[in-house]
């Protein structure tokens, strides 16, 4: 079965569901100018609906962190997997994806 990804926002909380993984994030990240159009002071960004993650998914994630800080926006990650953490630590990142 192909992985999917699909995604839900409701003024600055936006809602991952399904896999973001290499395989997802090249079509969601072609939507992410309505995600940046919302984000004012922040952009929250939940994955609690997140089946799997992998190293593509984080490097989204710390580009449109790069894309908000631009805007003097921020990013903040609520129900992250260890999964993910472990990514994110592995690769340096803990320090810029804050999450709750």
């Amino acid at each position: 079965m192909a992985a999917t990804i699909n995604w839900q926002l409701e003024g600055d909380q936006l809602t991952f569901n399904g896999e973001l993984t290499r395989a997802t994030v090249a079509q969601v990240w072609q939507q992410r100018q309505q995600w940046l159009a919302q984000a004012q002071e922040r952009l929250n960004v939940d994955l609690a609906a997140v089946e799997h993650v992998d190293s593509a998914g984080v490097a989204m994630l710390l580009q449109l962190k790069k894309h908000l800080l631009q805007q003097q926006s921020d990013l903040v990650i609520h129900h992250a997997s260890e999964q993910f953490d472990a990514i994110v630590a592995v690769g340096g990142g803990t320090s810029l994806l804050k999450h709750v």
